[in-house]
């Protein structure tokens, strides 16, 4: 598979919940505030705070109501946190001007719903820069970039402030596998942007995260074949995405080898604080997944969470709901001709399978398995 295809197929898989949310603008913060603010105090069940769940619907939403109808069924799992994605094109399409419409509704469900907030917003998402809007033209890591992403990221933290952990470029190792002799002014890039921002949000921690099958597929870890985490260690924590597939996309682990993959990570990031910002499990048979070993593997991984809790800032599984097949995958993905590993559709089919069935509940709106493993296993 040459370079060319792989870097379309990744950037579909960097942020599995970026095109989770899509409503109408005509929406208004308004439907949310009249309802009851607060849950009554039956509805109440205990939350972890560190625990977190990608929260989406089924089919596009065409209403607040349904979303916070994913959110009713997602409150009584005993999460406490979910992640926010903001793409910087949507947000100010232009200067100075943002629209806010979409995120204050997120966020208003999130404020009511007692969930703390992660934040990704679209500095890198995986082998590409942004997406931005387009009156930023075209966009290189230097001064131009940092002043903007300083001034965005601080109007977002000044509008929200249930927001606690931020993190601006998602999946950075398949960035920088390519291109390791940037990484020294990412490193000053993200140092100063940091640095910035903690002036006016001290509270908030900021991270950038790596796809954990990426560096154990590709040997980069200390001491592999091809090294490089020990470059991209920064910030107050490390996040990372998983997803128990080998390198076309197929599910190619055993539910206990996975969480070998997890427990590897305390190895490779000693010295870090970690966080796991969207783990997965498919129960999509095309790609070798299957109800039972993902039931396994959200129970062992919520044991994992637990036994090394002190070294976890937070844990989010990905995702709420299953999706209908073929809306997985972004439709603007260039179509690469050929035949077998030639052609891009044979990983693109299998990305699509993957994520489509990677929900905890059925497009049917039955419940997996893996549903109840996490509502009985969230560590209180």
């Amino acid at each position: 598979m040459n370079s060319k295809i792989i870097g379309i197929v990744i950037l579909v898989v960097a942020i599995g919940g970026s095109s989770a949310y899509f409503l109408t603008k005509n929406d208004s913060i308004d439907t949310i505030s009249s309802q009851n603010d607060q849950i009554s105090q039956s509805e109440q069940i205990s939350q972890n705070e560190k625990i977190g769940l990608v929260i989406n619907t089924i089919n596009p939403p065409t209403s607040i109501d349904d979303i916070e109808n994913s959110y009713k069924i997602a409150s009584t799992s005993g999460i406490g946190r979910t992640n926010l994605y903001i793409h910087w094109d949507q947000l100010e399409p232009e200067k100075g001007n943002f629209d806010w419409r979409v995120t204050d509704i997120m966020m208003k469900l999130n404020e009511k719903y007692n969930l703390k907030t992660t934040l990704y917003l679209s500095v890198i998402n995986a082998d590409r820069l942004g997406p931005f809007p387009s009156w930023m033209g075209n966009q290189i890591i230097g001064k131009s970039l940092e002043t903007d992403t300083i001034r965005v990221l601080d109007a977002i933290l000044s509008r929200y402030e249930n927001i606690d952990y931020v993190i601006f470029a998602a999946d950075i190792d398949y960035y920088f596998q390519r291109g390791t002799g940037t990484i020294p002014s990412y490193v000053e890039f993200f140092n100063n942007v940091s640095s910035e921002i903690k002036l006016n949000h001290p509270d908030v921690k900021i991270g950038n995260s790596m796809s954990l099958e990426n560096i154990v597929n590709k040997g980069m870890e200390p001491g592999g074949s091809f090294e490089l985490t020990p470059k991209l260690e920064m910030g107050d924590f490390i996040a990372l995405s998983y997803k128990p597939t080998d390198t076309v996309g197929d599910i190619d682990r055993t539910p206990l080898e996975a969480i070998g993959d997890l427990e590897k990570t305390l190895e490779i990031f000693s010295s870090q604080k970690l966080a796991f910002f969207e783990i997965s499990w498919s129960t999509s048979e095309f790609v070798n997944g299957y109800d039972i070993h993902q039931e396994q593997f959200i129970k062992s991984s919520l044991n994992f969470f637990e036994e090394n809790e002190s070294q976890i800032e937070f844990f989010t599984v990905s995702r709420l709901f299953d999706k209908p097949k073929g809306s997985c995958i972004s439709q603007d993905i260039q179509s690469v001709g050929g035949s077998g590993f030639s052609s891009n559709s044979f990983r693109l089919e299998r990305i699509d399978e993957y994520l489509c069935n990677s929900g905890l509940i059925d497009t049917n709106q039955n419940a997996k398995p893996a549903w109840e493993q996490l509502k009985t296993n969230i560590p209180q």
